[in-house]
């Protein structure tokens, strides 16, 4: 790949989005936490091609971003969600460190240089993420996305961005359940026109319809399932299951948050904030590492924080599910 530079150009670039992905409502909340940035971000952007086909090299603070993109409508969008996202991920977990280098974004727009690139980049584990009809892959802190559409592109660069931010700022070691559960929680967004207002967690209506299926048809995952499954075991499930298994995520993300009128909260906010030290490693690393431990990493994180009850938290968390998400009785 050639990442020299052959033309830059400094530019101050604001946040547009085609038709936008979701409207902000009425009534929405302007809590500080879930805005976007107001002010254009400061990018510079030079080309790049792969494998000769040109694209663009967009740098800003915290990233460098490879694109096949080269409508400048979507090269104008990218810069101002990263650096939205980024901020937002900080809010959601403190950084433990400082990276010496920017992250690193691939964004292609066709397919086939997608999956070249991920042939190249994955090597041996190739064909477990070529499975992947749409979106993309966070893999040793480099996310990788094929351009869909923008209501698709958008909020999984978030997504994958998280997964990106934990590895190079936080932890790398984080079990899944947590980390795939606080990465959809940056896929709700709110749009006014073509500039993203906020953030929102709970504006996810597609996982919600997915959850509501699963509530109803009653084939919810219990708990300790969500807790030990990792990566290896998600991407051999059905297309439906996997649908499930994210939307139950962020539904306990939320649970954890607001569920029993906040009375796990404070323990899942600690647990956040001692993601990236000592601690924390600890438990996941040590049980991670130990293959003749009753209990996986995940669950043992859950249980050293929220609690060691698992069946009458689950019995909550179902409630939860049912009645302040799906909204059955």
């Amino acid at each position: 790949m050639n990442c020299g530079a052959v033309r830059r150009r400094a530019v101050r670039i604001g946040l547009v989005l085609s038709g936008g992905v979701v409207l902000a409502g009425c009534g929405e909340r302007r809590d500080d936490m879930y805005a976007a940035r107001r002010e254009p971000v400061a990018a510079a952007i030079e080309a790049w091609d792969y494998r000769g086909r040109a694209g663009r090299k967009v740098s800003t603070e915290h990233y460098d971003v490879y694109t096949t993109l080269t409508d400048e409508y979507l090269l104008s969008a990218v810069p101002g969600l990263m650096e939205s996202a980024f901020d937002y991920y900080q809010r959601l977990v403190p950084a433990a460190r400082e990276p010496r280098e920017k992250m690193q974004v691939y964004l292609f727009l066709e397919r086939q240089d997608w999956a070249d690139f991920t042939k190249r980049f994955t090597g041996p584990r190739a064909p477990e993420f070529l499975r992947i009809t749409y979106g993309g892959y966070c893999e040793r802190g480099v996310t990788v996305i094929r351009y869909v559409s923008h209501p698709t592109t958008f909020p999984l660069l978030a997504h994958e961005g998280f997964h990106q931010y934990l590895h190079h700022h936080v932890n790398p070691y984080v079990p899944a359940w947590l980390n795939e559960g606080m990465a959809v929680m940056c896929e709700g967004q709110r749009w006014n026109g073509d500039r993203l207002v906020r953030f929102d967690p709970q504006f996810l209506p597609a996982r919600r319809n997915i959850l509501a299926e699963a509530v109803l048809e009653d084939r919810l995952f219990g708990l300790e399932q969500l807790l030990e499954t990792h990566a290896g075991r998600i991407i051999q499930l059905s297309n439906r299951e996997v649908g499930t298994y994210y939307a139950q995520l962020w539904a306990l993300i939320l649970f954890l948050r607001e569920g029993r009128d906040g009375a796990y909260a404070p323990a899942f906010e600690t647990m956040l904030g001692e993601l990236g030290g000592l601690e924390a490693q600890r438990v996941v690393r040590t049980v991670a590492d130990d293959g003749r431990g009753a209990r996986s990493a995940g669950e043992q994180l859950f249980r050293s924080y929220i609690g060691e009850n698992l069946a009458d938290i689950e019995s909550e968390y179902r409630a939860f599910m049912k009645t302040a998400i799906v909204g059955v009785p």
